[in-house]
């Protein structure tokens, strides 16, 4: 089958997926599949599996394009939907959403809790789970780790909710240097940090956290980089690949030594990715 990773948003947003797009490429390519990744664009000759269908609903254009052209596509959501918006987004625009996921083949999420609010606004029938995994390819060799290492810790993403607070915190304990990566960083440098920070961190921003999200995590630990959670929902199981701790524990953890390379790298095979979108891909 010939399908193309449709990236859907802003450059930044688009460059903060990259490990779902290629994740997703290799996966597919190994299933069989002839696989392109495009940006902000889809090929009316292919099956396109949209990413970022929270950014495509802000684009009438889009959507009214893809429909009037009888664009085939699947919607893989890795956002979080509560029935009524993504992410807590003030003025969501849920018609737009409804309507795109109503003219879905299918709708694809790596997240348990997504399933019954999807559920309630598009067929249950075209609904699937699909847990993300490892590949061989998302070990990336320009990531050499050492012992000798020039961060404790690594956190890259948004700091919202209390994970400002907590990167506070962090960086005020003694004795403990931590690289925070956020929107204003150069991605290109985030293999850089991996090689030179002894722990990569999976930090809850709070309450309202629904699920772990295992891109962080499998891009990390695939690459033999240990990763310290204090994540406590989890119903996908995807903390089965770190390190838990309770936030107040955390900088004593980092102190410790970590996991042989080799563990992590075990834990991680034991989701394969490929497997998990056979038969719905």
């Amino acid at each position: 089958m010939k399908i193309n990773i449709a990236n859907i948003g802003p450059k930044e947003w688009v460059d903060f997926k990259s490990d779902i797009s290629f994740g997703l490429y290799y996966a597919l390519k190994s299933l069989g599949h002839d696989v392109n990744i495009s940006f902000n664009e889809v090929n009316a000759m292919a099956l396109n599996l949209i990413i970022g269908s929270d950014m495509a609903v802000n684009h009438n254009d889009f959507l009214t394009s893809i429909t009037r052209n009888k664009i085939d596509y699947m919607i893989y959501e890795v956002e979080s939907f509560d029935g009524k918006t993504v992410n807590d987004r003030a003025q969501f625009m849920l018609g737009n959403y409804q309507a795109l996921l109503a003219n879905a083949k299918a709708v694809i999420t790596p997240y348990h809790a997504n399933l019954k609010s999807l559920g309630e606004i598009c067929d249950s029938g075209k609904l699937h789970y699909a847990k993300w995994g490892y590949h061989p390819n998302l070990i990336n060799e320009r990531i050499i780790r050492t012992s000798n290492f020039n961060f404790d810790a690594l956190f890259f993403g948004m700091l919202k909710g209390l994970r400002k607070e907590k990167s506070n915190q962090l960086m005020r304990a003694d004795g403990f240097k931590i690289k925070f990566m956020g929107r204003q960083d150069p991605l290109t440098l985030k293999d850089y940090f991996v090689s030179v920070s002894k722990w990569g961190l999976s930090l809850s921003y709070g309450a309202s956290e629904k699920f772990v999200n295992p891109f962080r995590l499998y891009y990390m630990a695939a690459n033999g980089m240990p990763v310290l959670a204090d994540n406590v929902i989890d119903d996908d199981g995807y903390l089965a690949i770190c390190e838990h701790s309770t936030f107040e524990d955390m900088a004593q953890k980092i102190d410790q030594d970590t996991p042989p390379a080799s563990e992590i790298l075990e834990r991680c095979r034991a989701q394969n990715l490929a497997e998990n979108l056979r038969g719905i891909l």
